[in-house]
């Protein structure tokens, strides 16, 4: 890839990761902007109010009449956020609480007061929220006026202070003496100057009351509640998509393996989960249907030379879809006009006697113990339209070979005269050999590689065009490696919700280690919209 269509790929990454989260993110903006809408319905209406007091220098003449620096200069930032902290006290509130005749305790009204300082301004804004406008203009202005008078008295009683200590230093002095008149003169001044003091704060605004209310906001709570819920959902999803390890694509899948996938088979609908419907059958102008005929194209193409006849189908897991795979296969080669045997190699759950309504009697474990020949076991199933007629066993196939080609020959005859027949308008009488598993033993293993296994399949395929052998999972039990010597290739069925990297891996690993020829993946469960809407009716 060019540097140039880096960029791209990794657009389209990002666009892949919120369509495959898009209803977790789209969730989080409905979910999250309704709770907070309905929480701020129900809140109560509160109004807020500010009063603004002016922190500034005290008038020069003071400090000298004073004639010491008792702080009364441009406070700093740090000096009014000190003084703000003396705000909002229990002291201040008692003095408001008695101010506004408060019939509540004096420490509830520190609760709803905030006194903040603005150093750029030398302001302090105090802001009270009360239930009404004028209770909150009205709170705010008491504490605001409860302060001034509070600081006032602070300095005035340091002024106090100041001249009881001159009084002390005049009676010290001798009368007549230069410093007895210095300090009879400086009290003198301090007590002229006592009632100016105010330490530069005085009330520069006084709170008005609110034409609106302060909370609740339900329109502004619920816009930053959408822009929560977005970035939340879009936090969840791509940590999500960071934790999970499973593939989410066909496309995906083919970036970690060699192998060729040979067909994506549809997800099957929820009512439809773990049944045996055997949609080339019961559907057949589907997407299913239609998956199913492309990967018997598929394999057709793989076995151009004519050299894979008895072909194993294996999945890494339980539950993946091996079954209902080989059983719509073998249908949809059926219709081509080949001959087709299926064999139930999972002897520990057998399940393909299932889709075609057959007992599990007899089978293949009947066969290798010598209980039973192969063609007492093997049963041929008459498939066409809607219907599947079980027949004793593969001897009636033989009386019934003569009736079903004179049919065939009459179906061509037609064919010829009025066109091509649709494939699924195909004659009835399309013949399935089936050997079901028969009874589950306890050395499985052992039966699907031993020679006698082997002899079965080889029978069979003189018999039949393909031979599709259904195996247990290839990493739960060693079945599938055991057949490895008695047929010509393997189909591997993944999962696509199922599927990860380290089971594409291992599945790459298995057939370096197993002598037996890979054929390609069948991708099941693979959604609608990823394998895209178009299809044909019929080939």
């Amino acid at each position: 890839m060019t540097d140039h269509g880096q960029p791209a790929e990794g657009l389209h990454h990002y666009v892949k990761i919120l369509r495959r989260h898009r209803w977790f993110i789209l969730g989080s903006m409905v979910i999250i902007p309704a709770v907070v809408l309905a929480v701020s319905l129900l809140q109560p209406t509160r109004y807020s109010a500010t009063a603004r007091v002016i922190a500034q220098s005290q008038s020069p003449s003071v400090s000298v009449a004073v004639g010491t620096n008792l702080g009364l200069s441009d406070p700093d930032e740090r000096e009014l956020q000190t003084l703000a902290s003396f705000v909002v006290t229990r002291e201040i509130a008692e003095r408001v609480a008695e101010e506004i005749n408060w019939s509540g305790q004096a420490t509830t009204l520190m609760e709803d007061v905030t006194a903040e300082a603005d150093p750029a301004a030398n302001v302090i804004n105090v802001t009270a929220v009360q239930p009404s406008p004028d209770e909150a203009a009205a709170v705010a202005n008491a504490f605001a006026n409860q302060f001034l008078l509070w600081y006032q008295e602070s300095l005035q009683k340091s002024l106090d202070e100041a001249i009881d200590q001159i009084t002390e230093q005049v009676r010290l002095a001798r009368p007549g003496s230069t410093e007895h008149a210095t300090l009879v003169e400086r009290r003198g001044q301090l007590e002229v100057l006592k009632p100016l003091v105010s330490g530069g704060l005085r009330m520069g605004e006084a709170a008005q009351p609110p034409l609106a209310p302060s909370s609740p906001q339900p329109m502004r709570n619920t816009a930053l509640a959408v822009a929560a819920g977005l970035m939340f959902g879009l936090g969840i999803a791509f940590l999500r998509d960071s934790l999970d390890v499973r593939l989410h694509s066909s496309k995906e899948i083919t970036e970690h393996t060699s192998l060729p996938i040979v067909a994506e088979i549809p997800e099957l609908r929820r009512h439809e989960h773990n049944t045996t419907k055997v949609v080339v059958l019961d559907e057949p102008r589907s997407p299913h249907a239609e998956a199913y005929r492309f990967l018997r194209a598929n394999v057709d193409f793989i076995n151009f030379n004519g050299d894979v006849k008895v072909i194993v189908v294996s999945s890494p897991a339980p539950s993946q879809g091996k079954s209902t795979t080989i059983a719509n296969l073998a249908v949809a080669l059926l219709r081509t006009g080949r001959r087709v045997a299926v064999v139930d190699g999972d002897l520990r759950r057998p399940s393909l006697h299932r889709f075609f309504q057959l007992s599990n009697t007899r089978g293949v474990t009947d066969v290798v113990a010598g209980a039973a020949t192969l063609a007492d076991a093997t049963q041929t199933i008459t498939l066409g339209g809607r219907t599947r007629m079980p027949v004793a066993s593969m001897s009636s196939r033989v009386r019934a070979t003569a009736a079903a080609e004179s049919q065939a020959r009459a179906g061509a005859g037609k064919s010829k005269s009025s066109g091509a027949v649709d494939e699924h308008d195909a004659p009835r009488g399309l013949k399935l050999l089936l050997l079901t598993s028969g009874a589950v033993p306890p050395n499985p293993g052992e039966i699907v590689g031993s020679r006698q296994f082997g002899r079965i399949l080889s029978e069979l395929g003189e018999k039949a065009d393909y031979v599709l052998v259904d195996a247990p999972p290839m990493f739960a039990v060693g079945d599938a490696t055991a057949m490895a010597p008695w047929v010509d290739g393997l189909l591997v069925v993944l999962h696509l919700k199922d599927t990860t990297a380290d089971t594409v891996k291992r599945v790459d690993d298995f057939f370096t280690r197993t002598p037996t020829r890979a054929l390609g993946l069948v991708v099941t469960g693979v959604p609608t919209t990823a394998r895209g809407g178009y299809h044909y009716a019929s080939e």
